[in-house]
């Protein structure tokens, strides 16, 4: 039977990512070469934002394409964008979201910068900064901030872009509890299957992580009066996993100190200088913070004391 009113019909889950196109291109023929679209009306209706934008450029459907210096996507007040956000991205789109994002952010992203950062409530208090499933998804290049939590499968399949999880422990860990996904800030099965790239985790990065990893590192922060220790880090390697644990070399650090100074500098063009202020102490010496998870090398396996 037909259903009261008649069919129902909503407009297309990836409208606002042509819109933003649209826009773009309108502006680009004015002879504009730099932008920031700012919107804070998105939803988690709004899909893929970014991803057309991107897919335009690279095609020259936009008059002067290969004149835009960098077109810069903000979503703000406290904004959700749905699924697949900045997927396929490449430079010159970047993105920042103020609230929080769902599954697939990043998925096979070429390059560019993505950030997802704590947004505003109406009582003036930041919350979230968190992603949903498969956060940059076989990303290829750029750089992919997440200042909360990552859902499941966090950099699956990563081979080649640079990635900081800036969501930390709130209590000490309670493995014995079981269930540590829940209270993980990454939630599993994180950096399956990675080939290249560099990520800093600093605060619990969850089961099962690295299952087939083969390339790239993993710069993990060690919090012994939290509970994160060596030995905790290894209870969470996935069963068969071939990584070791070590610890950082001159490179390790200078990546370390790389990644952090950019999300240091994020957090503090986006007014979240106290935010930042802990993070310096871990840039003087990395080395007593973090170690380096990474397929076996010729370096000194850090031991279990």
């Amino acid at each position: 039977p037909a259903q009261p009113g008649g069919r129902r019909v909503t407009r297309p889950r990836n409208t606002v990512s042509k819109q933003i196109t649209d826009i773009v291109t309108d502006y680009v023929a004015k002879g504009e070469y730099e932008l920031t679209y700012d919107d804070e009306q998105v939803m988690a209706m709004d899909r893929a934002l970014g991803t057309h934008l991107a897919g335009a450029i690279k095609r020259q459907e936009i008059p002067q394409a290969n004149r835009i210096d960098a077109i810069n996507l903000s979503f703000s007040n406290s904004a959700i964008p749905g699924n697949g956000l900045a997927a396929f991205i490449d430079e010159p789109v970047n993105v920042l979201v103020e609230g929080g994002a769902q599954d697939g952010v990043g998925k096979c992203a070429a390059g560019s910068k993505v950030s997802v950062l704590k947004g505003l409530n109406h009582n003036g208090r930041r919350l979230d900064g968190s992603v949903g499933k498969s956060f940059a998804y076989g990303a290829q290049g750029g750089l992919f901030i997440v200042q909360g939590d990552a859902d499941t499968r966090a950099c699956i399949r990563m081979s080649g872009a640079d990635v900081v999880f800036g969501g930390e422990i709130r209590e000490p860990l309670r493995d014995d509890l079981g269930g540590m996904g829940a209270r993980a800030n990454l939630k599993g099965y994180a950096f399956e299957y990675m080939t290249s790239g560099r990520a800093v985790v600093l605060g619990d990065p969850g089961p099962w992580m690295c299952a087939g990893m083969t390339g790239g590192v993993v710069y993990q922060r060690v919090q012994p009066e939290m509970g994160l220790t060596i030995e905790a880090i290894r209870h969470r390697l996935a069963a068969g996993s071939v990584v070791a644990i070590q610890p950082l070399d001159e490179d390790g650090q200078d990546d370390v100190r790389e990644l952090l100074n950019a999300y240091i500098r994020t957090l503090e063009e986006n007014h979240q200088s106290q935010e930042a202020q802990p993070l310096y102490a871990l840039l003087r010496r990395p080395a007593d913070h973090f170690v380096k998870i990474a397929p076996p090398m010729a370096h000194k396996i850090v031991n279990e004391s």
